[in-house]
Formats: C-alpha cells, sequence, structure tokens
C-alpha cells in the first residue's frame, strides 16, 4: 500500500510537468521510483507511463503534427541507437554523462538568454539532432535533450514544439516496448502497477495540458530551457560523483 501511495504522489507531480512541457517524466520518475522499485521494474513501468502521457498529450495537438520536417529525425535517431549501445558496452557512460550535462546547461543557458543559432538547412539540423538523441537513448536512456535544443533553437512555436517532440517519443517508446516485450522485462507486476498509476497520471497530464494553455510562448520557452538546465546539472553532478567515487 505505501508503495502505491509513494508512487501516486510522484506521479501526479511528473505528470503535470509533462502535460505543461512535454517532457521531464522520466528525469523526475526514475530517481524517485528506484528507491523502493527494482530497476529493472522501475525502467519499463516508466517507459509505459511515459507512452501514456505522450497519447493524451498528442491527442490534443496532432493537427500540429509535421511528418515532412521530422521523419528525418525518427530515422537517424533509429540508425544511431545501436551505435549507443555499443559505447555503453565498450566505454565508461560516466564521461558521455559529463559532456551531455555540459552541453545541456551551456547550449540552454545561452538560448534562455534570448540567443539562438538558426540551422537554415533543417534536414541537417534534424539528421544531427536525431543522430545525437539516437546515441544517447542507446547508450544512457536521455534521448530527449538534443531535440529539445534543436526545436527550441529554431524557434518552433509551443504547438510544434509540443506536437512533434510528442510524435518523436512515441515512435521511439513503442519501439523499445516491443524489444521489451521479446526480453520478458515487460511482465505481469510491470503492468499491475501501470495499472495502479494510470487513475493519477491521466488527471495529473491533464491538469498540466490545463495548465499549459494559459502560459504564453515565451513563459513556455522559458520553462522548457529552465526545466533542461536543471537536466543538465543532474546528469553533470551525478557523473562527476559517480566517476569520483569510482
Amino acid at each position: 500500500m505505501e508503495e502505491i501511495i509513494l508512487g501516486t504522489i510522484i506521479v501526479l507531480a511528473a505528470g503535470i510537468i509533462q502535460g505543461l512541457t512535454s517532457f521531464g517524466f522520466a528525469l523526475i520518475t526514475i530517481p524517485l521510483f528506484i528507491r523502493f522499485i527494482p530497476l529493472q521494474e522501475a525502467v519499463p513501468l516508466v517507459l509505459m507511463l511515459c507512452l501514456e502521457t505522450n497519447l493524451i498529450i498528442i491527442a490534443n495537438c496532432i493537427k500540429h503534427v509535421r511528418i515532412k520536417r521530422i521523419w528525418i529525425l525518427i530515422v537517424s535517431s533509429l540508425i544511431f541507437v545501436p551505435v549507443g549501445a555499443y559505447f555503453l558496452m565498450y566505454f565508461n557512460p560516466d564521461y558521455i554523462k559529463v559532456a551531455l550535462g555540459v552541453i545541456i546547461v551551456v547550449f540552454s543557458v545561452i538560448l534562455f538568454f534570448g540567443k539562438s543559432f538558426p540551422i537554415k538547412n533543417e534536414k541537417i539540423g534534424y539528421s544531427v539532432a536525431g543522430s545525437l538523441s539516437g546515441f544517447l537513448n542507446g547508450s544512457l536512456s536521455l534521448g530527449g535533450p538534443p531535440v529539445i535544443l534543436f526545436l527550441s533553437n529554431q524557434g518552433m512555436d509551443k504547438q510544434g514544439f509540443r506536437a512533434n517532440f510528442t510524435f518523436y517519443f512515441i515512435v521511439i517508446n513503442l519501439l523499445t516496448i516491443a524489444s521489451f516485450l521479446k526480453t520478458g522485462i515487460l511482465n505481469k507486476l510491470v503492468m499491475e502497477r501501470l495499472l495502479f498509476l494510470t487513475p493519477a497520471l491521466i488527471v495529473s497530464v491533464l491538469a498540466g495540458i490545463k495548465l499549459s494553455k494559459k502560459v504564453n510562448e515565451k513563459l513556455f520557452k522559458k520553462i522548457t530551457l529552465i526545466l533542461l538546465i536543471v537536466t543538465g546539472l543532474w546528469t553533470l553532478i551525478n557523473a562527476v560523483r559517480d566517476i569520483l567515487v569510482a
């Protein structure tokens, strides 16, 4: 019972953030869930919850999805997922985390203060962002930041950002879930937890979506970049700590 109550509180908080900004759910839930749920159960559970949040969000902004613009993002990401997995096998992931944390913080701060470097050839931009996202997804399960930074840098409007980012991760989530089903990681216990937590998820994500409608473009971008800076700092601090402890 205590596990269900704690899980519900965490999901309520993370769901509001996800509904508001379209990302951040896994960043909040994974570190907290693994305090009382084994990692091998927490990861597939969060993945399923993320899929649910994304499906709810996309239902509210699907008309803003631009497949012709983001198909390169999806394809390049899928190509580089195994590359990231290879690096995870042979290189210390903490050093990748340090580099990622520094890059996220530096570029997020630059964008936060109104500086941007729009890429004229968006096909190349989407390809690079997708490749980095796939690499980081395969090595660290942190594929979101490159895409967020690229879309923010290009000045994509709030609805376009939410729709295209969400659609992108629905595709990635579905493919990852398929691999989990093959390996048996997505088991009965995970599905039972998912069933208990889904009502809280639906309520919180819908609340976040409603809140997002009251946030203007400028404030939305600021909130997104602040959350991204927190993500970068969190990644950097934990990576440095792990390196020093090792």
